[in-house]
């Protein structure tokens, strides 16, 4: 089956590709009017128009679909079918391509069904207010110009592939609770692995995997054991290993931005900020006051 974007002319404006988020690609594009043919696609697309209104004709499974595609709405296209699209004019939408094995995986984990019963529906041109707040989140990540977190990234195709189980398959199953949290040993094997590595993108299958959990009941349940989705925990965990160092006062800002895990300096400011609630260079600054008078006083007593 064809990978759909080799048959486009054009390069995507922003791309997932580096940040190696397990089972999506994101890719945001800007397409002048044009006809795409696709013998087959490899992946379930979503296409979410982030843009004006466009035309848009689908030819899929036999069918033919046309309708005004209205800024938010999404057109759904199932892997494993020819289709061909035409619209006619300028376009800005962002792509999602899910990997059916990662679907297939959510059905086993999440619902304990068997993937073999699911089948992705079409949809054409329909708003989703779940999947359109998604995106938009996804493609912020994509703006930011940062290497990101693959715990968030992770988490929103997590959650993504959920809500497209439930709200466009054939069979609707159920997700089985535990609202119980983590047990004790596991809560603290995941904390010790996720500071152990503060300096790691780790990767939510990673760490749902040393506890033998399925990437979406870790998430769930680490939530409500810890109070905090684990790619918010991991980077309070980040924020207070810098806040450590800058006490310390042996390392320059920079270095110990990179050290505990955040992109760059300017990433460590940011999230510094919104929870000590002061820059890093005002911590730093005051614990080498603190160690210059203390210093000075010893020396009088001395």
């Amino acid at each position: 089956m064809d990978a759909i974007f080799d048959k486009l002319p054009d390069a995507p404006a922003l791309s997932s590709q580096s940040r190696a988020w397990s089972g999506i690609l994101v890719e945001y594009y800007h397409h002048i009017a044009n006809e795409l043919i696709a013998p087959r696609l490899a992946q379930h697309l979503i296409t979410l128009n982030c843009g004006k209104p466009y035309h848009l004709i689908q030819r899929f499974d036999g069918h033919i679909f046309e309708k005004q595609v209205q800024p938010g709405n999404l057109i759904l296209t199932p892997a494993g079918q020819p289709t061909e699209w035409i619209w006619d004019s300028e376009v800005d939408v962002l792509h999602l391509l899910l990997e059916p094995e990662f679907i297939n995986k959510v059905v086993t984990e999440v619902f304990e069904g068997n993937s073999a019963q699911i089948e992705i529906l079409n949809s054409f041109a329909t708003p989703d207010p779940r999947i359109q707040q998604i995106g938009q989140l996804l493609l912020a990540e994509l703006e930011s110009e940062q290497l990101g977190n693959r715990f968030y990234g992770e988490s929103l195709a997590n959650a993504l592939t959920v809500h497209l189980i439930r709200s466009y398959c054939t069979v609707k199953p159920v997700v089985r609770h535990n609202s119980s949290g983590l047990s004790k040993s596991k809560l603290k094997r995941v904390v010790e692995y996720i500071q152990d590595h503060l300096d790691q993108d780790l990767s939510l299958n990673e760490i749902a995997f040393e506890i033998n959990l399925s990437v979406y009941h870790f998430t769930r349940l680490f939530k409500q054991s810890m109070g905090l989705a684990p790619h918010q925990y991991q980077i309070r965990c980040r924020v207070e290993r810098a806040k450590e160092l800058l006490q310390q006062g042996e390392m320059a800002i920079a270095d110990i931005a990179t050290r505990v895990g955040f992109y760059d300096q300017s990433h460590l400011n940011r999230h510094f900020k919104r929870i000590v609630g002061v820059s890093p260079k005002v911590v730093q600054q005051n614990s080498k006051n603190f160690l210059y008078i203390s210093n000075s006083v010893q020396d009088r007593t001395a």
